[in-house]
């Protein structure tokens, strides 16, 4: 009985029982399983719909790619951040990106220590091809649900992003999509 995974996570929650964090989870078990399995369907549509395109890119240098288009430019120490990665995995991934023509690194005039990114129409094709696929699976999945289900999806996708925003631990994403200088951002 104990690879019973409803037993596993009784368990779980009850040896963290005077943790408030373990009696939220225990009433959102369902939901908490729910949104991780639809992670891994988002994810692995993402993969697929960089499959085969030139150059190739890997997921975090994909991200790293949105990144930058969203904010029109970065400098490496901002990039980094926005990944959660330390500089020196930041600029090793521009030298790729770099190297596959997909970014323009330049030496910032004010800050010569400072590297800014820009992307190149390249690397702009290269995300509009990929979200085009990612549009094409997520459409052919949602056409086999029901209209009432893909309106409580879209309600429920809605509120679980608000909640997303709203919180501390996605301080990043609050960023990349709010305006610094005004201007609507862009997401993919």
């Amino acid at each position: 009985m104990a690879d019973d995974p409803t037993t596993l996570t009784e368990s779980i929650v009850a040896e963290l029982a005077d943790d408030e964090t373990a009696s939220m989870l225990a009433g959102q078990a369902d939901v908490v399983d729910a949104v991780l399995a639809a992670n891994r369907v988002f994810v692995a549509v993402a993969a697929g719909a960089l499959a085969n395109l030139e150059p190739e890119v890997t997921l975090p240098q994909f991200r790293a790619l949105v990144l930058i288009d969203i904010h029109g430019s970065m400098t490496v120490a901002e990039l980094a951040e926005a990944l959660g990665v330390v500089p020196s995995t930041a600029t090793r991934m521009c030298d790729r990106l770099v190297a596959k023509a997909l970014v323009d690194r330049t030496v910032d005039s004010a800050n010569r220590r400072q590297m800014t990114l820009t992307l190149r129409a390249e690397g702009r094709a290269l995300i509009a091809q990929s979200t085009r696929r990612r549009k094409r699976e997520i459409n052919r999945l949602i056409k086999s649900i029901s209209p009432e289900a893909q309106a409580d999806l879209a309600t429920s996708l809605g509120a679980l992003v608000q909640a997303a925003h709203g919180s501390d631990r996605t301080r990043a994403s609050r960023r990349l999509h709010s305006s610094t200088d005004g201007k609507e951002q862009r997401t993919r």
